[in-house]
């Protein structure tokens, strides 16, 4: 009966979608094919009757027959407000004036950065984190890691403000080849995959229609090099299994502290619900460094410390997310519902308004737009808050140096 609430909730979904004609390779579409990846995995895995020893709540049909109920509530909160309000808007060319030599000049300043990310990426990347984090038993390593990875934010924001003072041209692309190489040399999607994404979301409002499957052929083959990418890790010798296995274990254990917090709900006569302040507090807690212990002021840590003594396994076991999770820890099983309609509202307001906030539209887009279904909301916003910062510095000194020659001609034409 829940898989087929939760079908009948992808169905409305998809409807919505044929009648405001939001195309599937959009906001709307990524948080549609997630919700079926997070929610269809772990039931078809329980369907097979096996029991898991490991992870035992894969095995628990009562659990995530919930979890698909709940799912399907936020599907249709989902849709309802893109029924409502959602309204397609093309990302317009920037307005400020530039030259090729403004552009070139741009690619050439920013290339040095791209080298330090690569050099970067190659001792400290996540390739290298994996392992070593798995070698400290899952404790933050801090340092040049850290470094690391603000010097990919950074490098995001060269292609974001790209994007946002010179439009999608020859040297966007060339800035979005750079991005794979990083990619490549990292083993991480996190970066590229959502720049990606915001790419083809702004190619395809600019396209004939008669064109848009080369779009989805770009995005096809962009999906699979940043799962490629992943299993160039795993090295197992079966290229297709290590293909298979980032999809299967981000379906089934990205959402398994979603299973865990239900669990909790079950069996807990006062689970430690935050009511909603854990999206005010974790995010400034997410601006903490690891290194000075900032797990001890999240809600999400403070809610599986809680919850772990009931646990057959600790809480997160792998480190994957699922946003059901972090509602159902705010406001219980109505969490779904309110956090999906707030997010749902904010989708469309960002898309109607791309345009009138050209800049905050994408910085929002990248990080909270696409990768809030499946990133903790303090790291999320994190993401956000770094992009919206580095584009408004990079504004910053651009007007700065477009300053500097009219006050030198003002001045000398007063000494004259």
């Amino acid at each position: 009966m829940a898989i087929f609430l939760f079908a009948v909730s992808v169905l409305f979904v998809v409807w919505v979608a044929r009648r405001k004609k939001i195309p599937a390779l959009s906001p709307y579409g990524i948080f549609a094919a997630f919700q079926i990846l997070y929610n269809v995995l772990p039931w078809f895995v329980s369907s097979l009757g096996i029991n898991n020893p490991i992870y035992s709540l894969l095995s628990d049909s009562h659990v995530i027959n919930i979890q698909l109920q709940l799912a399907a509530i936020s599907n249709l909160c989902f849709g309802l407000i893109h029924l409502c309000f959602s309204r397609n808007v093309r990302l317009g060319d920037p307005t400020l004036p530039s030259s090729k030599s403004n552009r070139t000049n741009y690619l050439l300043l920013t290339f040095p950065l791209f080298i330090l990310t690569c050099v970067l990426c190659e001792k400290y990347g996540w390739h290298q984190y994996t392992f070593a984090n798995y070698d400290t038993g899952g404790e933050g390593l801090g340092g040049m890691f850290t470094v690391t990875a603000y010097a990919k934010f950074s490098f995001v924001a060269v292609y974001l403000y790209y994007l946002y003072r010179f439009g999608l041209d020859k040297g966007a692309w060339i800035l979005l080849l750079e991005h794979v190489i990083v990619m490549v040399i990292d083993g991480a999607r996190a970066t590229f995959l959502p720049i990606l994404l915001l790419t083809l979301f702004i190619l395809l409002g600019k396209i004939d229609a008669n064109k848009t499957k080369r779009i989805y052929v770009l995005a096809i083959l962009g999906i699979t090099a940043s799962i490629g990418t992943r299993a160039l890790i795993l090295k197992s010798g079966d290229w297709l299994q290590d293909m298979i296995i980032p999809v299967t274990v981000e379906g089934t254990m990205g959402d398994y502290a979603t299973l865990q917090s239900i669990y909790a709900v079950e069996h807990l006569f006062r689970p430690p619900y935050s009511a909603g302040a854990s999206y005010v507090i974790d995010p400034l807690a997410w601006l903490i460094p690891q290194s000075m212990g900032r797990k001890r002021f999240t809600f999400a840590d403070r809610w599986g410390n809680e919850i772990d003594p009931i646990l057959r396994e600790r809480f997160n076991p792998m480190g994957g997310f699922y946003f059901l999770s972090e509602s159902i820890t705010a406001f219980s099983y109505l969490g779904p519902a309110i956090v999906t309609t707030t997010f749902a509202g904010f989708l469309v307001w960002f898309e109607r308004n791309k345009n009138r906030h050209r800049m905050l539209y994408l910085a929002w887009m990248p990080t909270l737009g696409i990768q809030f279904i499946k990133t903790p909301f303090g790291n999320c916003f994190k993401l956000f808050a770094v992009q919206i910062i580095c584009l408004a510095a990079f504004r910053f000194l651009a007007e700065i140096k477009t300053q500097l020659p009219n006050r030198a001609s003002q001045k000398l034409a007063l000494q004259s």
